[in-house]
């Protein structure tokens, strides 16, 4: 099946929110990142990082109050929205309340860093997949929770799945020669924006042609990878960018920031934290690449 290569000249045509000298927090978009748990809290950390990183002006997180104060100390320019928990730690019933207050502030969310395995949670993530009227990006156990049968409303979405999640939303396996096919099929029959991540992630939209990154590193296969993916690209839908654009622009900075550690480091021994004080630099070079006609390294070393 044909497919667009994701480059320099495919972001051209996308190009990034031209921010005034007067911008600021308030104009830069508002996210909202439901995620974090007494089990998983780091992935909570890692996705609302990499939203900062990218250029977002707030990032409120909902997290259950057992682990919210300790995730705002650990990133103490977020917004933390304690949700209430039921008596064995699980979130519970009441915070659909806290969290529909929220979407009225927001303008994207991110939905399912670091949430905890279980029915109660899962249930909580379907209902908010079905009911947030913000674009809104599902991942990891929220994309589990979905099956094969969700409701995924009327808002853009998008969808993150490595290949085992999304064999498991869509029931179909996936070969290494049908990808690109496999994944404009599932966002034309869903509606939904779906990364299907790997080696060569795709990016495919409904009625769009499909496009496949071929940037990246190996360095990129480690735990908490895909957080930062998440936060990267929420972050560019709080911004106002399409879910098409914002996946596009989301794969390319993640690709990018792994071909800069592993240049500098190496592909082994990577942490997913490692990709996230790269963001800014990929941004200041992909800008000159997008809007002029300027050349320039990455200028990516620091410290």
């Amino acid at each position: 099946m044909n497919f667009q290569k994701l480059d320099i000249d495919l972001l051209k045509t996308m190009p990034l929110p031209d921010w005034g000298d007067d911008a600021n927090k308030g104009t830069r978009g508002k996210l909202l990142l439901i995620g974090g748990s007494a089990r998983i809290p780091g992935a909570a950390i890692l996705a609302a990082r990499a939203a900062l990183r990218c250029g977002c002006g707030t990032v409120r997180l909902a997290a259950p109050q057992g682990v919210a104060i300790q995730i705002g100390i650990a990133v103490p320019e977020l917004m933390v929205i304690p949700l209430p928990e039921t008596s064995d730690g699980t979130i519970a019933r009441a915070a659909l309340e806290v969290i529909a207050e929220q979407f009225k502030a927001c303008q994207a969310v991110v939905l399912g860093p670091g949430l905890d395995e279980n029915d109660e949670t899962d249930a909580l993530s379907r209902e908010i997949a079905d009911g947030s009227p913000l674009p809104t990006l599902i991942d990891a156990q929220a994309l589990t929770a979905l099956g094969t049968k969700a409701k995924m409303g009327e808002a853009p979405r998008v969808l993150t799945p490595h290949v085992v999640e999304f064999e498991a939303i869509s029931g179909k396996e996936v070969a290494d020669n049908d990808r690109v096919k496999i994944a404009h099929d599932f966002a034309a029959k869903s509606g939904a924006t779906l990364v299907l991540k790997g080696r060569e992630s795709v990016i495919a939209s409904p009625k769009e042609t499909p496009v496949q990154n071929e940037a990246g590193s190996r360095a990129l296969g480690t735990a908490g990878s895909g957080d930062v993916l998440a936060g990267i690209i929420g972050s560019f839908l709080a911004q106002g960018l399409s879910a098409q654009q914002a996946a596009i622009w989301g794969v390319h900075f993640h690709a990018l920031a792994g071909e800069a550690v592993a240049k500098d480091g190496g592909e082994d021994g990577v942490m997913a934290r490692d990709f996230i004080e790269r963001l800014p630099s990929i941004q200041k070079y992909l800008r000159r690449q997008t809007h002029s006609d300027k050349k320039g390294g990455f200028g990516l070393r620091h410290g």
